[in-house]
């Protein structure tokens, strides 16, 4: 098995080689982490951490009702995390120190970057010879799996991308959706180099579209989140938060509330007619066979009916992340979660968060309080309290995470929010924008 965390050390310098001179970032963003509130002395210790991460572990095969939202978006929220964020210069459990000097290797905006980093000229190795653009997929087997070397690793903009199959599938997706609106655009009489561009406009802006239309309403609940996408709409975010003068890249977000994750993902999985397991049992950064190839319809809504549900955002995870084949000898996920939150980077407490937010704390969680702590890690806080929100985001995580993302939009000059014609260029040309309407005109459904 590949060392997963061996892979993203030596990631500094790749991405330094690799950062595209012509897409430099304005005064608006930076290539370092920040606080939205001051760090905090911590009561926690290590142990009591990986004490309260051992009540975690789900028992039996998915217990909890199913939310609404399709499967499929848990692995797009992991898509989208690895477009935003990378720290490859930290040690769990070892103070970070100031996070203004933390390096950020993934650029803080929303532009796939993970997905075409510098363009052809820049990374090459990422494109067809002679194409104009189209990015580079599939093996002799699988037309649907990543490129791949000889010895099955994928040649990616991010590693973290062949992590499970399942973001492998959809790191596949989006490139063919490149490579599907290339081709129409070249069919519609256009240089190889415009139809680049523009298609690049349609996969972008198709998936910012999604990440408001489509992802936030489905993990965040919608009083936390409605007063964030009509401030949005006008340009000014609500507060309490002061987001015009945020970081680009928030250590609350990415340390602490953007891992609400890990507590959607399913132990079982039908991946297709003929497939089905349990979510390492089909490998980790590995060539996936064409049998093992998604049908989408069981991950996103494609026909109203059939697709597998994602697990409600909570204070358990699945089986499966406590025993994680790329790390060995280290704590579980759910307290390395908080051992990074908590001990890394001195994050607040969840009661501290809340006062900051004017919101009214939760009680003290029955294990937290067995575990000998009197105040809540953010992380374990913000499950917890989408726990009492019916599953979805409440108004700490649910601010840190919608409040974040839209953010990132509102300063991107290029984003979509600032370029409303983007999606109606790719109406324009037949395409819906939301997932659903990636497969169908990835697949010709």
């Amino acid at each position: 098995m590949k060392n997963f965390h061996g892979i993203l050390t030596s990631l500094n310098a790749f991405f330094e080689r690799t950062a595209n001179p012509n897409d430099a970032m304005s005064g608006k963003f930076s290539s370092f982490f920040g606080r939205l509130f001051q760090p905090a002395n911590q009561e926690a210790t290590n142990a009591q951490l990986v004490q309260l991460g051992a009540t975690m572990k789900e028992e039996g095969v998915n217990p909890a009702p199913d939310s609404p939202l399709p499967l499929g978006f848990v692995f797009f929220g992991q898509f989208v995390d690895h477009d935003l964020t990378l720290d490859t210069a930290t040690t769990l459990g070892q103070s970070a120190g100031d996070v203004s000097q933390v390096p950020n290797f993934r650029t803080p905006r929303l532009e796939l970057d993970s997905v075409y980093l510098g363009g052809p000229s820049v990374s090459p190795y990422l494109y067809a010879k002679d194409s104009g653009g189209r990015l580079l997929v599939g093996t002799t087997a699988n037309p649907r799996d990543l490129q791949r070397n000889g010895e099955g690793t994928a040649i990616i903009g991010d590693p973290r991308n062949d992590e499970n199959m399942f973001i492998s599938q959809l790191h596949s997706l989006f490139a063919r959706f490149h490579n599907a609106a290339m081709d129409l655009l070249v069919a519609g009489g256009a240089s190889k180099d415009q139809a680049f561009k523009d298609a690049q406009t349609i996969v972008r802006s198709t998936y910012q579209h999604i990440i408001v239309s489509e992802f936030l309403p489905g993990i965040v609940h919608p009083t936390t989140l409605q007063p964030l996408l009509d401030g949005f709409k006008v340009g000014v975010l609500p507060g309490p938060i002061d987001w015009k003068h945020a970081p680009s890249m928030p250590i609350e977000f990415s340390s602490a509330a953007y891992r609400f994750g890990h507590s959607q993902v399913r132990e079982d999985y039908v991946l297709n007619d003929h497939v089905q397991g349990t979510l390492f049992q089909f490998g980790a950064f590995t060539p996936v066979p064409s049998a093992n190839n998604l049908d989408w319809k069981r991950f996103f809504n494609l026909d109203g009916a059939g697709f597998q549900h994602a697990r409600p955002i909570d204070t358990k995870l699945a089986a499966s992340l406590f025993a994680l084949p790329f790390v060995t000898d280290q704590p579980s996920l759910a307290a390395r979660n908080m051992i990074r939150g908590q001990l890394t980077f001195q994050l607040p407490s969840g009661e501290v968060v809340a006062q900051k937010l004017g919101v009214p704390a939760l009680p003290l969680h029955p294990s937290v309080s067995a575990a000998g702590l009197t105040k809540t890690p953010l992380w374990f806080y913000i499950l917890a309290e989408a726990q009492a929100n019916g599953g979805r985001l409440g108004p700490v995580g649910g601010t840190l995470v919608a409040g974040t993302l839209l953010n990132t939009l509102l300063r991107d000059t290029m984003s979509l929010r600032n370029r409303l014609k983007d999606i109606q260029f790719v109406q324009m040309h037949g395409i819906q924008p939301s997932m659903a309407g990636i497969v169908k005109f990835v697949e010709g459904l």
